[in-house]
């Protein structure tokens, strides 16, 4: 099994002196989570009935990267279906001969179901949850339990503030990472080279000190630096389910912007359509843009602020459509925490939804106090996707299947 010497190291010498918190900081394909993935795995089949807990944000991560980290190690390792076995049923797990086991928990989900005395507990790309993810996790933690955090950064936020010593955190770039392909090295080296002199504030900037260099950004980024137009048949002929969501602004010019916009969602991406944008029109025409919208009984989440309710009223009243209705979810860092868990995913926006094309390449992280927090501005479509974004996720899988 290759090991990267730097993590390797690092690794033992916290393990060793039973370090409670091991935190890897860096930037893309630096090799952290694959590094304390071997770690965790080689433990298990040297230490029998090893009970491993991973924390990850999203099942999309879980299946394209955890869990094809773990196959390429064992099979590294020499290892086969026996030695490691990874389970679906009754709750997904990886079960090793030795009667070790890795068991999973999203980000948010409640662990109170999962038997506690863990051994280790890895929080993975843990800046895109919250701290409570984190502290209801650690109650399932047995005595002398390690954990583990690893981030791609992009701010200080609350593993630094509450896990961080002057010691247990190793950052580490992908220039650390000696079996990368070529390809992947020369693709982090175009985007270090149109970064590294670029002005601040800019996208290649933020890419280059949070992705190459691996540092916390000084700099204001993009919310949502992966994004780009599609043509808008990519959208309407897409046979994936749709949900709509709305982001009130109030009935007047001067006023922010009332918006309906549809999404559709897969593994890796999220499709955007911005239906109907306007800081002068009213519920009368909102209502004739919804009948122009192919009808199929899909889900609506609509924005709680500005009389949501009743304006929502007024348009089932209009159109006579049997949308399933559902209020968008708020509460204290609901939008940060949001902003996160989209950021995995590529947002590919219809080619003639030029505001929310806009908002994107405006809406980004400023400086406020010591922490970069997102402007309050540029952000109507993009609190639509949110919105949909948290219903599409609470959603029963045979529902996100309907045609």
């Amino acid at each position: 099994m290759e090991l990267l010497k730097l993590h390797h190291d690092f690794i033992s010498d916290h393990h060793q002196r039973r370090t409670p918190f091991i935190i890897f900081q860096g930037g893309r394909r630096s090799g952290k989570t694959v590094s304390i993935l071997q770690f965790l795995y080689m433990e298990s089949l040297t230490h029998p009935h090893t009970r491993t807990l991973i924390v990850t944000d999203t099942y999309a991560r879980l299946k394209e990267s955890i869990f094809q980290d773990l196959i390429m190690i064992n099979r590294s390792a020499g290892g086969d279906s026996r030695r490691m076995r990874i389970h679906f049923t009754g709750g997904t797990r990886v079960l090793f001969e030795t009667g070790s086991d890795f068991a999973f928990v999203y980000a948010g989900r409640d662990v109170r179901g999962y038997a506690s005395n863990f051994h280790y507990i890895f929080f993975n790309e843990c800046i895109q949850y919250d701290a409570r993810t984190a502290r209801e996790a650690l109650k399932a933690a047995g005595p002398g339990c390690q954990v583990f955090f690893d981030y791609n950064p992009y701010t200080r936020f609350w593993v630094n503030d509450l896990y961080e010593t002057p010691d247990n955190k190793l950052i580490t770039t992908y220039h650390d990472n000696p079996f990368l392909s070529d390809f992947v090295r020369r693709e982090l080296d175009r985007t270090a080279a149109a970064g590294k002199d670029a002005p601040p504030g800019t996208m290649e900037r933020y890419l280059y000190e949070v992705e190459c260099r691996g540092v916390d950004s000084t700099l204001s980024g993009l919310c949502f630096p992966h994004h780009r137009a599609v043509p808008d048949e990519e959208y309407h002929t897409s046979p994936l389910p749709e949900v709509l969501a709305c982001d009130w602004g109030a009935l007047h010019a001067t006023a922010d912007p009332d918006v309906i916009c549809g999404f559709r969602f897969t593994d890796d991406a999220i499709y955007c359509h911005e239906y109907y944008y306007s800081r002068e029109g009213g519920d009368a025409e909102m209502a004739a843009v919804r009948h122009s919208i192919p009808f199929r009984r899909q889900y609506l989440v609509y924005d709680t602020a500005t009389e949501g309710a009743d304006r929502i009223r007024s348009l089932f009243a209009r159109t006579h459509l049997r949308f399933n209705f559902s209020p968008a979810r708020k509460g204290a860092g609901s939008i940060l925490t949001g902003i996160r868990n989209l950021q995995p995913y590529e947002i590919r926006v219809t080619a003639s939804s030029r505001h929310f094309l806009e908002e994107l390449e405006n809406y980004r992280f400023v400086q406020k106090g010591d922490t970069l927090q997102p402007v309050d501005d540029w952000n109507h479509c993009c609190d639509a996707l949110r919105y949909a974004f948290d219903l599409w996720t609470m959603l029963p899988a045979q529902r996100k299947n309907v045609k």
